[in-house]
């Protein structure tokens, strides 16, 4: 006979096993028992603090992209919880659609960041933000925003681990939270770990632990000595940028999640529309006929009349031309908001 909890959830079946509860997926038969659910049970009765600590996070969270609340019970011989059921699995789990696909990768990344952006607006710091605990409703979305079990609430600096207890996984956590010193935490901890997953999803699952992501080995453009550009996808330069402002060391210049937010849908236009990456270091395509790659042909103000350009005042001129069709590309550096790209 099936087990039932509160007289109303019935285990179907198990489901994967998580550190600190034990996890089954359910049916109400309050219900038509048509839907299903998810109940996790604690496994250690010493746990409850944190217990009790995820069931208020998630109680006073109410968004499309955070995990559902449904019941709760920490009065019963086995305290439990239970959430709704996502039939996508975790992001770990499931099958990477977003794979080939920057539009769909940088959907459930913008998804992820409302909740964890709603989360904070609320004061409450999520810290271990992975794949594992990012959820599909279904196999194809909306990621939704799991597991508060660690989550640190900055009103009244409550905490579910001891001081020196380092908390969230190697390869995602922040720095900071390394020594599980409690005056270290903010939110931008959870920026560090959103720069993680970010990264796990346009590199196909790929983990580092620290900052590695401008490392040759693990930059996401894909270092291709035999391509004519030297890399397999220059565009990528537009996310590791914007991984600049989340994989760093000091929290204190990294950007706030409403911040990525923004930054991150337009760098997806770039992404998407592929605009060019500005940058000394990587060659370009030819916008006109496509074979060729740009070459720098002017980079000093006396080889600018050979473009039949009249000098006036001190303008830093770059000029390009297409080694294959002649095509010019030519820039006023000089007028650049971002000056330190071309130099």
């Amino acid at each position: 006979m099936a087990k039932i909890y509160g007289d109303r959830w019935e285990i179907i079946r198990s489901l994967a096993e998580g550190g600190q509860a034990h996890t089954f997926l359910v049916r109400d038969l309050k219900g038509d028992g048509e839907i299903h659910y998810v109940i996790k049970r604690l496994k250690n009765i010493n746990r409850l603090e944190r217990f009790k600590r995820e069931i208020e996070a998630i109680r006073n969270l109410s968004h499309e992209n955070i995990v559902r609340l449904i019941d709760f019970d920490l009065e019963a011989k086995e305290p439990y919880l239970v959430s709704e059921f996502c039939s996508g699995g975790s992001l770990s789990d499931a099958q990477s659609f977003w794979q080939n696909s920057p539009s769909k990768a940088f959907a459930i990344f913008h998804e992820v960041c409302e909740g964890v952006a709603y989360a904070h607006d609320h004061n409450i710091i999520h810290r271990d933000i992975k794949p594992d605990n990012i959820f599909l409703r279904t196999n194809d979305g909306p990621a939704v925003v799991g597991d508060f079990g660690i989550c640190y609430v900055e009103d009244d600096g409550s905490r579910l681990t001891i001081t020196e207890e380092a908390v969230g996984p190697r390869q995602f956590i922040a720095p900071e939270l390394e020594d599980g010193r409690l005056d270290k935490i903010s939110s931008k901890s959870d920026t560090y770990s959103l720069g993680k997953l970010l990264y796990w999803l346009f590199s196909g699952g790929k983990m580092f632990s620290r900052e590695k992501h401008r490392m040759l080995e693990w930059d996401l453009k894909g270092r291709n000595d035999d391509s004519a550009l030297e890399w397999n996808n220059i565009y990528m330069e537009h996310v590791n940028r914007l991984l600049d402002l989340m994989i760093v060391n000091e929290p204190e210049n990294r950007r706030s999640v409403r911040t990525i937010l923004r930054v991150s849908k337009k760098i997806a236009k770039l992404v998407e529309k592929e605009f060019s990456p500005i940058s000394k270091d990587i060659p370009h395509p030819c916008k006109y006929c496509g074979y060729g790659i740009y070459k720098l042909q002017v980079k000093t103000i006396r080889n600018v009349s050979s473009f039949g350009l009249n000098l006036v005042g001190d303008p830093d001129w770059r000029i390009f031309t297409c080694d294959f069709c002649g095509h010019v590309q030519m820039f006023r550096v000089d007028l650049a908001n971002k000056r330190e790209w071309w130099d």
